[in-house]
């Protein structure tokens, strides 16, 4: 199997290495200090799932899609994981249209959030697009060494637009002989709502108030605002026409503190991870997106839109 990484954060980077453990050729887009660190030491991920190390000469990275070679005849990837940021993704997605010799490999998107499809549409043809519901956190310690601290569920892909999950069987065979958990899902609109509940109970007040997964779900105050955070979240979903795994913000709620919060207690949001790096974090496509829908559908959103102003201060300071 040979598979294109575009964006070599900590999603990307876990997944190469698990890639590389299966033995895929792996080749990846990444910033310039990341490609340099790369290539002096290779890649190394840690904790859960056990240590893995590649050699430099394991991976092929590059900054740039031209840098990496692959217009060659017979150079183009079976597949490509979009990891970069939600705020990336129209960019990305012009990007890699541009590049000829991709040709039609299917391209995964392997993003936080909801609507990040819509950005490659105009680009590709749906049946080319396929989404991946990742809720594995990573922790990127150096350039080239990425931590697995979390793991809630196997990683699910599937497709918005109702294509053929065939193709992705090898990809998830692939990511699940090198360590991390991954399937095909057919419901994967459900698994996408299903992530933005997850994300967006935990992630911007973790951000906000510089803690960890679990000690919001130790808190009673913290609570209380995830309970409305569910409840707003629903209701927009549902307004607009979506669904997910569980009837409602209570059942969904019992679920998160029994099940899904437990193995991620000790975890640190990617958003409060960006925040402490100074760089831009994801609210827009996860409360943001539930503001811009429930104004859409004539839904109150009182605690996701003062959130979101506050993530949104931050990154401006």
């Amino acid at each position: 199997m040979d598979v294109l990484i575009y964006g070599a954060g900590g999603v990307g980077l876990g997944l190469a290495s698990a890639l590389l453990e299966s033995g895929a050729r792996v080749r990846v887009v990444a910033r310039p200090d990341t490609v340099a660190a790369l290539k002096k030491e290779g890649l190394r991920r840690s904790g859960l799932f056990g240590e893995t190390r590649a050699a430099p000469e394991a991976l092929e990275a590059a900054s740039s899609l031209g840098e990496l070679g692959g217009e060659l005849l017979g150079e183009g990837p079976n597949v490509v994981l979009v990891t970069v940021k939600s705020s990336d993704s129209a960019s990305a997605a012009a990007d890699l249209a541009a590049c000829s010799w991709i040709g039609n490999a299917p391209l995964v998107l392997c993003q936080n959030g909801w609507g990040n499809a819509e950005h490659f549409v105009p680009h590709s043809s749906p049946a080319r697009i396929f989404s991946a519901r990742v809720i594995t956190g990573f922790v990127r310690h150096e350039p080239q060494h990425v931590e697995i601290t979390a793991h809630a569920e196997p990683i699910h892909v599937g497709s918005l637009f109702g294509a053929e999950l065939g193709p992705m069987e090898p990809l998830c065979r692939a990511i699940a002989a090198g360590g991390i958990p991954c399937e095909t899902s057919a419901h994967v609109s459900r698994d996408l709502w299903a992530k933005l509940l997850y994300n967006g109970l935990l992630n911007p007040l973790g951000a906000l108030f510089g803690v960890a997964y679990g000690a919001l779900g130790e808190s009673d105050a913290a609570r209380s605002i995830m309970a409305d955070l569910a409840a707003e979240i629903f209701a927009v979903m549902r307004a607009s026409g979506y669904d997910t795994h569980w009837p409602d913000a209570a059942t969904y709620l019992d679920d998160f503190y029994a099940r899904l919060l437990p193995p991620t207690a000790k975890h640190e949001s990617s958003m409060l991870q960006d925040l402490r790096a100074g760089r831009r974090t994801e609210i827009d496509a996860i409360l943001g997106v539930v503001v811009e829908l429930g104004h859409e559908a004539g839904v109150a959103v009182p605690v996701s839109e003062t959130l979101t102003r506050a993530v949104r201060f931050l990154e401006g300071r």
